[in-house]
C-alpha cells in the first residue's frame, strides 16, 4: 500500500513552519502570538492546522494552547515545547521542537533530540513499537534523564492524530508491529531522573474535539457542533478559532453543554507533578514500500 501524496505535502509545510518558529521564537513573545504565527503560516502555505499549536513551558509537557485573551509570555530561563500539526484533506503530520532559553537544560534538550534520532533508526516494516521505546529509554538513561512513560508516539490516519497504535517512550512488551503504507509519529519526552516519570492533568483546558454528531437539545450548541464538523471533523480545535463570532463566555457556555452531552471532549494540559522540566521532539514518518521517510 502506498502512502498518499498529501502526507508528503503536509510534512513539507510542517517542517518549514517548525524550522521558522524555532529560529524566531524568543523571550517576551506571548503564547497567543506564537500560536497565531504558526497556524497562520500553515494556512498561508495551503495547509490547515491538524490541531491547535501547543506551546508548553517548563514542567508543562503538552496540551497547552493559547486561550482567547491569553496574556502569558515566554521568559528567559524557559524551556518551551512547540508542538504543531498540518493536514491536507485530513492527511496529517505531527511534529514538535523544544527551544531552550536556559543553558542548565541544554543537555536535556540535546538528549531528547538524540532519542528521537535513535528511535527513528528502528522504523521499518515489522519493527516492534516497544523496541523503539527501549531505545528511547536507553538514550535517556545514558544522558542521565528518564522518559515520560505515560506519553507516547502513535500511528496516524486521516483525521485521526492518535490512530490506535502507541509507540512508547520506554520499553513495553507485547506491542504491535509497524506496517508499510502507514504513518507514525515518534515523540520522546524526557525529564529529570528525580521526576515521577509520568504526567498528570493540569488546570488549563483549551483544546477540544468533536466526539459525536447528535442533538444536544440546545439550538446554539447544535449550530456550533455543526460548525466544528464542517471545518475540523474530529480533529482537535481551540475555542479561540471562533473569537470573532462569539465572546469567551458564550463559547464556554456552549462547550459546557456539549461536554455534558458527550458531544465534545476536552484535553487538559499535561504537567510533570514534581515541577521538573520536560523536553520534547517529534517527527512523523511514512513507512513506504521503499522504506521509512521522515515527513517532517
Amino acid at each position: 500500500m502506498s502512502v498518499p501524496q498529501e502526507y508528503f505535502e503536509a510534512g513539507r509545510i510542517a517542517s518549514e513552519v517548525r524550522n521558522n518558529i524555532r529560529k524566531t521564537v524568543r523571550p517576551g513573545m506571548s503564547i497567543l502570538e506564537i500560536c497565531n504565527t504558526v497556524e497562520n503560516a500553515v494556512r498561508s502555505r495551503g495547509g490547515k492546522p491538524a490541531f491547535p499549536c501547543n506551546v508548553s513551558r517548563n514542567s508543562v509537557a503538552a496540551h497547552y494552547t493559547a486561550d482567547i485573551a491569553d496574556q502569558s509570555v515566554l521568559h528567559d530561563g524557559d524551556v518551551v515545547k512547540i508542538d504543531m500539526g498540518v493536514h491536507i484533506s485530513g492527511y496529517l503530520v505531527d511534529t514538535a521542537v523544544t527551544v531552550c532559553f536556559n543553558s542548565a537544560y541544554d543537555d536535556l534538550t540535546q538528549a531528547t533530540e538524540t532519542a528521537l534520532t535513535e528511535g527513528i533508526k528502528l522504523v521499518k516494516e515489522g519493527a516492534r513499537a516497544g523496541e523503539i521505546g527501549r531505545v528511547i529509554e536507553s538514550v535517556a538513561e545514558r544522558w542521565g534523564f528518564r522518559p515520560i512513560s505515560n506519553l507516547c508516539g502513535h500511528s496516524i490516519e486521516p483525521y485521526r492524530v492518535h490512530a490506535g497504535l502507541s509507540i512508547p517512550n520506554a520499553w513495553m512488551p507485547g506491542t504491535r508491529d509497524l506496517k508499510a503504507g502507514s504513518v507514525y509519529a515518534i515523540e520522546p519526552f524526557l525529564t529529570s531522573r528525580e521526576s515521577f516519570g509520568e504526567v498528570d492533568e493540569g488546570k488549563a483546558r483549551n483544546i477540544y474535539s468533536l466526539l459525536a454528531r447528535k442533538s444536544s437539545g440546545d439550538k446554539a450548541a447544535d449550530l456550533f457542533a455543526e460548525k466544528i464538523w464542517n471545518e475540523y471533523r474530529t480533529l482537535p480545535f481551540a475555542p479561540r478559532y471562533w473569537s470573532n463570532e462569539y465572546s469567551k463566555a458564550e463559547l464556554q457556555i456552549i462547550l459546557n453543554k456539549l461536554l455534558a452531552k458527550k458531544i465534545v471532549r476536552v484535553y487538559p494540559e499535561l504537567v510533570e507533578p514534581a515541577g521538573k522540566i520536560v523536553a520534547q521532539f517529534e517527527h512523523s514518518i511514512a513507512l513506504t514500500e521503499e522504506g521509512p521517510f521522515v515527513l517532517t
